[in-house]
This record gives structure tokens, sequence and C-alpha cells, in this order.
């Protein structure tokens, strides 16, 4: 979590000196009011579009939670552009009403909290999410290996499915608009500010080209039309870069028509499975007949990828990803997720540990049992970890939030294993 600064920030855009010292109710500057709707309160900036600057804030209705402001403020050139203020204008309000037709049905896609008006300014209000964007992990982390590329797409093709669904285009998938989060290494899909719904609304009609250069596929650069395999071209330009680390202008030929990304790749000393490139390169093609048309298509090919028959489960090609380490003492059992992102260990140190496998990085900690904890198990729908331990107990967790939902008591010595039926309704 960021540390709140004791500063109140001006929204005022041609403020001179926007902080002001915490409790300020009107700009020391310019005499702006600082509390939106007499509940948001920015406090430091933390980017800015081409519609919009946003901004690090808390609700005073929250107990001071964070959330993120957006507010309404297009570049100089399209200010000057009564068409185009238009339609930025719609898109702004755009973006709010796909976050509240979205946000508040899947845990992967900011909720609106609010959008409304203040001083002829436009702000919308949405859920602050605690992580790095894929650009920030890239640059501190390396290149993406192969096993994360599967893993990102395994939990980022769910979601673009359920957008898909709600006849929602994103258009403008990209590293930057992907976050982390933090809590549980779950991947967020933020930034509905150019979302086009597929049904044949006035928006629609004017074919508005959007997208960022690079990551966006050709037909909404040069018509503004957009399907769902727009995304997947930016969901596949976006796996390249971040497999390379190499910037995405260098990565195509426009001479030869061709991707350079296995040239880039082989220049590192790298490459990845004939599967993954296949299915990459079909992500990818120009033309949007040939690429994969929906989600579904896309990860019926990965599955298929990761059969026993598939040379990428071969021992050659095994290799190592992660040492966890933060156990005191030996861990005597290890479980993972169903969907391949959380490792769960028990340790003799009493403790069981939860790791995010894609980053190696340690979540939490449950601690509880008196004795070693000698077995682990996770529900099938990936909401509960259950532990036996020498303590003759069986203690089960949410696995989100680390809580203890309960103790099983009855056994007269210790509990050497544990398991969750197929239903997760017995243990």
């Amino acid at each position: 979590m960021p540390t709140i600064p004791s500063m109140i920030y001006c929204l005022a855009p041609n403020c001179q000196k926007p902080q002001n010292p915490d409790a300020t109710k009107f700009c020391l500057t310019c005499g702006s009011q600082l509390l939106l709707k007499n509940q948001y309160q920015a406090i430091q900036p933390i980017g800015q579009g081409g519609f919009g600057r946003t901004f690090l804030a808390v609700d005073a209705y929250r107990l001071n939670a964070y959330c993120v402001i957006k507010q309404f403020f297009p570049l100089p050139e399209i200010q000057g552009n009564s068409q185009a203020m238009v339609k930025a204008t719609e898109l702004f309000e755009q973006e709010a009403r796909q976050l509240l037709q979205l946000g508040e049905q899947h845990p992967q896609i900011p909720t609106l909290f609010a959008y409304f008006e203040q001083d002829k300014r436009l702000y919308l209000v949405q859920q602050f999410i605690d992580g790095q964007d894929l650009s920030q992990e890239l640059a501190q982390r390396g290149a993406f290996s192969e096993s994360q590329i599967r893993e990102l797409l395994h939990d980022l093709l769910p979601v673009l499915h359920f957008v898909h669904q709600q006849q929602v285009i994103h258009r403008d998938i990209k590293p930057t608009n992907i976050l982390r989060r933090q809590i549980d290494g779950k991947l967020v899909l933020i930034d509905f500010g150019v979302a086009k719904q597929l049904i044949d609304t006035a928006l629609t009609k004017t074919g508005t080209k959007a997208g960022t250069q690079g990551y966006a596929a050709i037909e909404q650069l040069r018509s503004g039309k957009a399907y769902p395999a727009s995304d997947l071209y930016s969901l596949g330009v976006t796996c390249i870069h971040l497999l390379t680390q190499v910037e995405v202008d260098e990565l195509y030929d426009p001479q030869e028509g061709k991707w350079l990304w296995r040239e880039h790749l082989r220049q590192k000393g790298k490459d990845v499975s004939t599967q993954l490139s296949e299915i990459l390169d079909k992500l990818l093609k120009d033309y949007v007949k040939e690429r994969y048309q929906s989600v579904n298509e896309v990860l019926q090919d990965l599955k298929a990828a990761l059969t026993p028959e598939s040379p990428t489960l071969k021992p050659q090609n095994w290799r190592l990803i992660h040492t966890l380490k933060g156990h005191s003492n030996s861990v005597q059992s290890v479980a993972i997720s169903p969907d391949n992102m959380t490792l769960a260990g028990g340790s003799f140190d009493n403790t069981i540990k939860l790791w995010n496998l894609t980053t190696g990085h340690e979540i939490r900690t449950l601690k509880g049992h008196s004795d070693p904890v000698c077995s682990v198990a996770i529900s099938p729908d990936g909401e509960t970890v259950a532990s036996g331990s020498f303590d003759n107990t069986i203690k089960l967790w949410n696995l989100t939030t680390g809580h203890e939902i309960r103790t099983l008591k009855g056994h007269s010595d210790p509990v050497c294993s544990v398991a969750i039926s197929p239903d997760g309704e017995t243990v």
C-alpha cells in the first residue's frame, strides 16, 4: 500500500501550486474547493492519458479508504476541436458506464463508486487496486518466461471472456492496463476509456479510432472497427513484448510484414515451445478472419498444449522457475490452487505460507496451529485451504484473506493427511 501523504492535491487544471496542507478545504493558491462531493480527497497524481488525469485519493465516507479519481481533462489538441470534445465526453461517460456494468460483476475489473460533475468538470471515482502494472513488473524483474506467459493467459483470458460476453470490446489491452493485485497476484484489467459496445450504438456507427499504436489491431486504427479478435491481437502483442523485453516498434518488420519476436528471443539465448509459438502467431495475424475468434478458442489450444503428450512436459525441458524461501523448519506438504496461481506450504514451524506462483512472492503466513502442519489441501473452487496438524486438529482458512474460518476437532492424535471432496462440501 502507498503511504498517504499529509497533503491535499488541488484538481484545478491550471493551479500553479496544487499541493495543500492536510485539512485545507480550499486551495491556498487558486481558491478551488478541494473535497469532491464532500467525500473524495485527491492526494497525489498517478497518471494522465488522452482524455483525463488520474489521482490517488481517499474516501471520507469509507474510513479514508483508498480510491482513484479520474478527471475528464482531454489533451489540448482535443480541447481545440469541438467535434473531438463531443466524442471525448462520450467516451469518458462510456467508461463510467462500462465500469458500472462490469466492475460489480467481476472481481478482476475495478468497481465504479461514483460519476458526477463538479465545477463544470466531469469525474469518475473507482476502486483502487494495490499493485504494479505489467510494464513496471517487466522493468523490475526482466523478461517473462514461457510459464509466466502461460499463467498470464490463463488468468487474463477468462476476464476478457467475461468482458466480451457483456458485448464489450476493451480496445486498449497493453501492459500498463494490466495490474497484478498485490494481495493475491491476480491480474486486473483497467482503463475502459475507449471500450466499445458491440451493439449498434451511435458510437459504433461513427467508427471511433482508438487504441495504442503498436498494440492496437489494424482494423481499429484504420476504420475504428473492433471485434473480440481485436482484443486478442493486442493481448498477443502484450505477450511478445513481455517475453522479449523489446519495444513493440522493434518487434515488427513492416517491409517484410512479419513479427521478429523469435529472432529477438534467440539473440537472448531463449526460446519457447512450438505450442506457445503457434498460439502467439495466431493471436498476431493481420487479418481478423485468420486470428482466434474467441477467448475459448485460445483456452482450448492452451489446454491442448498441456496434455501429457506435449513436449513441454518432457523432462529435458523442465527448468527451475522459483525457489520459495521463508519457512524456518522443514516443509511437509504443498498444494497448488486450481488456477495455478497460488501454492500453499505446511511446515514444521507450525505455519502455512501462501506464495504467488507467477512471481515467487510470499503472499501471507497463516498462523494458528500450535504444532507442526503436516498436510494441506486447497478446495476445487480455490477459496479454502485445509490444514492438518500435530496438534490433532484440522483448520480451514480463507485463501484470499488468510482468515481462519474454523477449527475441526475430534482426532486424538496428529492429522497427517487432509483432502477436500470434488464438490467442496466435505473434508
